[in-house]
């Protein structure tokens, strides 16, 4: 095989448009992860007064656990985990793995109803009296053909469960302030998140 002795003269432009493609390719789809995040942010805040998100908190073994969303809301706190698990998600209370069925894989799980329930006991060792609920947050792209699981959402169904908040009228967080103000105090931004 004989390499050309020069390069052709539409190469080095047709590189260049290659590469400047794949650039704003790639910015584009980094811009609409980014997107995508805020506004699974601005859906799961949208029924709380404050929120803190992938902080840790003690666990009351000398340890810290990783919380994904804690909420302050209008019937206290709400600890969320967030799962994007794409396709059709069987599983039930006293299963040890779930299964999720795509378009194009099948895979298992652990049951997150485990760590949720750890992550709830955490926060109620800061919280004493004050109610502490939790709820496993799946994305848009996770259906549940067989139904939900105890304490499982879609997020487009969190506001049926907790109602949104108006953030101007803070008096409904007074009852709760002192214990929030204790939460915050213990939780520490996660550094791997």
């Amino acid at each position: 095989m004989q390499l050309p002795e020069q390069i052709p003269f539409w190469a080095i432009p047709a590189a260049i448009v290659a590469a400047v493609v794949a650039l704003i390719v790639w910015i584009y789809l980094l811009v609409r992860a980014y997107r995508y995040r805020k506004e699974i942010d601005a859906a799961i805040a949208n029924v709380a007064y404050e929120m803190l998100k992938n902080v840790l908190i003690p666990n009351g073994n000398g340890g810290q656990i990783h919380v994904h969303y804690l909420l302050l809301t209008q019937r206290g706190l709400l600890v969320a985990d967030l799962l994007e698990r794409p396709g059709a998600i069987f599983g039930g209370d006293q299963m040890l793995e779930w299964t999720a069925i795509g378009k194009k894989q099948r895979y298992t799980f652990a049951n997150p109803q485990h760590a949720l329930y750890d992550r709830m006991a955490a926060v109620r060792l800061l919280t004493g009296e004050v109610p502490v609920e939790g709820r496993l947050l799946f994305t848009l792209k996770s259906d549940f053909p067989k139904g939900k699981p105890r304490n499982v959402l879609r997020i487009d169904d969190l506001t049926d469960d907790f109602p949104p908040v108006d953030k101007a009228r803070g008096n409904i967080t007074a009852a709760f302030g002192d214990v929030w103000a204790n939460v915050k105090r213990h939780a520490e931004a996660n550094p791997i998140s």
